[in-house]
């Protein structure tokens, strides 16, 4: 494995637009992990990171795939671009074009493309969600990366979340098992941190939902309007600030766990984030010192270990849910975490310190919150 791969290995890396690199690369720095820089003119961004002395490692998503104006995975990839990273010291991230499902065409282009670059070059695969609908499917997949001996880059695309439909994590995880190169999970939310603990080689965590996701093309739409949300530990999850508020409010006996000590938060709970004086860049600190900090609890864990860590996290994670629900009306679960849960087994099931996810509740009528 060429160096430059190796320095990426078990970081889970901060996403950002160009516009966010420099705070994004203070948080970085502090918890010794890398960026993934999103825009299509990335070398003044990344002149000036180095410049200041952020040595840490740097990837530069050109992002032709995503939005309205996005080009399809025929288009092939652009050797200047991958050059243009090179000539920065960078590992080269390819400009890819969207693939659809069983665009096999496309996704061979990609791949012989990349494997004609000078290295480091990681394929980028920006594929539909339904690439994972079917073991055949998924296996073929898997034939075609390690045929090429290319490391590659994902990111899935999906309405909401992609590892919120049991049919992605299990073709997800099972591509995993059988691509012999470097796989990276790009434009992810804590699911990333799942990803890391079965085998990812990295993943990337966006700073806000647009980096988070990758929607598809809808007629007459698009992807939600963005929001303030903070990732909430104990949940393992997003949650809008005035959301934060209420749970906060109505969960006295669980006081315990919405203190979060991040250089944001400052033992304040994060629903307080919305009475510091940029809520929006307050709320984003706090989140990724959230996740980064709970990357290096999960990640002290190796094997079967680090299985059981990430299992036994998503089931205490619910059972909070659960209890959250108890006083919250029409509170549910995220979807990731409920189909991590059903997917995954824990291997060390005689773990303890963790409550396990209990078993269904007889219905309550919740009671207002005061």
């Amino acid at each position: 494995m060429h160096p430059a791969l190796d320095q990426l290995s078990d970081r889970l890396l901060i996403q950002c637009r160009l516009s966010h690199a420099a705070a994004a690369a203070r948080i970085a720095d502090e918890h010794d992990t890398g960026l993934v820089l999103t825009g299509s003119s990335p070398e003044p961004t990344v002149r000036y990171l180095r410049d200041q002395g952020f040595d840490r490692p740097i990837l530069c998503d050109a992002d032709r795939y995503s939005g309205t104006r996005r080009i399809s995975a025929g288009k092939g990839i652009r050797p200047a671009w991958c050059r243009r990273q090179h000539d920065l010291g960078l590992t080269a991230l390819t400009d890819s074009g969207y693939l659809a499902t069983r665009n096999w065409t496309g996704l061979r282009t990609i791949l012989r493309a990349a494997a004609r670059q000078p290295e480091p070059t990681i394929a980028m695969l920006p594929l539909a969600a339904r690439w994972f609908a079917t073991p055949s499917v998924c296996d073929a997949l898997a034939r075609v990366i390690n045929g090429q001996h290319v490391p590659v880059a994902l990111a899935i695309e999906h309405r909401s979340d992609p590892f919120g439909a049991q049919y992605v994590l299990r073709g997800f995880l099972r591509l995993l098992d059988a691509i012999a190169v470097p796989v990276l999970l790009l434009r992810c939310d804590v699911s990333a941190l799942g990803a890391l603990c079965h085998g990812a080689h990295a993943a990337a965590i966006g700073t806000v939902s647009a980096l988070r996701h990758f929607y598809p093309i809808t007629v007459g739409g698009g992807p939600p309007p963005p929001r303030v949300s903070a990732f909430v530990t104990p949940l393992l999850s997003y949650h809008r600030l005035d959301t934060c508020e209420r749970v906060v409010a109505g969960t006295p006996e669980l006081h315990q766990l919405w203190p979060c000590d991040c250089p944001a938060c400052h033992g304040a709970t994060p629903a307080q984030l919305s009475t510091t004086e940029d809520p929006p860049v307050a709320t984003t600190e706090h989140s990724l010192h959230a996740q980064l900090r709970l990357r290096a609890e999960l990640l002290r864990h190796t094997g079967e270990q680090g299985l059981s860590a990430w299992h036994e996290a998503c089931s205490h994670a619910l059972f909070v849910h659960d209890q959250v629900a108890e006083t919250t009306t029409r509170w549910l679960a995220p979807a990731n975490l409920r189909t991590w849960y059903a997917v995954t087994r824990d291997p060390l099931p005689h773990r303890t310190g963790i409550p396990r996810q209990p078993g269904r509740r007889a219905a309550r009528t919740p009671r207002p919150l005061g």
